[in-house]
């Protein structure tokens, strides 16, 4: 099957002069379709240009919580608009880093999208960094709600929260790189039916490195060498999962 980067934002600046290439390296590989979540308003209409021009990307609109300060109530509506031809709600969730909008602000923002997921019927690409419990206390209140942390930075135990409620949890090269222990509680001890595979690109690979689709490669021979499994097997697995949350 045609192995899934569950989420690469491709319509960063970064990717502006070479796409089609970064596309073709990967799919070169193997890695055939994109999950191309967003970030805010100031997005969309880039996104939209991808959409139309690159049909093996599959897109999701929402606002970041990094970026929900900027918006207004009218992005609302023009984002309800724009769930019409999207595959899921996202990027959006709650990040209590320092240096980060409100957290009511965020919530607010948070709770609008869960509510928007609900209305459109689609899953939900959740970003939650120093917050698990709370977004899984919003969760809890929206139960017919499926999506996928992404970019996981729990522990197992909060990772199994999530799945009871729904979930899958993302693998990525930044947590690869961050803590190795970590990724081998995660991998190892979670069901494979529950793992998608993602880059995050061009983040994920420190500050001075753009990251790309291809490395997905990188992230699956690791998990492969964790769980004692072939690279190829888990890239099908966990694109499968991918492919039906995402009904690609």
């Amino acid at each position: 099957m045609a192995w899934i980067d569950s989420h690469c934002h491709l319509d960063h600046v970064s990717f502006s002069h070479d796409l089609p290439q970064v596309l073709q390296q990967a799919h070169d590989i193997g890695i055939q379709q994109f999950i191309v979540p967003s970030v805010g308003f100031h997005q969309w209409e880039e996104q939209q240009r991808i959409q139309t021009e690159h049909s093996n990307t599959f897109h999701a609109y929402g606002v970041h919580p990094w970026f929900c300060d900027l918006h207004e109530e009218a992005h609302l509506e023009q984002l309800d608009d724009l769930l019409d031809h999207a595959i899921a709600v996202g990027e959006c969730g709650l990040d209590f880093m320092p240096n980060k909008p409100k957290q009511d602000t965020q919530l607010w923002w948070f709770e609008a999208q869960l509510a928007l997921a609900e209305k459109h019927d689609l899953p939900l690409i959740i970003h939650s960094v120093k917050a698990g419990d709370k977004v899984a206390s919003c969760l809890k209140k929206h139960p017919k709600t499926r999506g996928v942390i992404h970019g996981f930075s729990g522990s197992l135990q909060q990772a199994q929260v999530f799945i009871k409620l729904g979930f899958h949890i993302a693998i990525g090269t930044r947590l690869i790189r961050a803590n190795p222990n970590k990724t081998k509680d995660l991998v190892t001890q979670l069901p494979l039916a529950s793992i998608l595979l993602e880059t995050d690109s061009p983040d994920g690979l420190g500050k001075h490195a753009r990251n790309e689709p291809k490395e997905m490669m990188l992230v699956a021979n690791i998990v492969a060498k964790l769980r004692r499994q072939q690279p190829e097997e888990i890239l099908n697995i966990c694109s499968q999962n991918t492919q039906e949350l995402f009904n690609l």
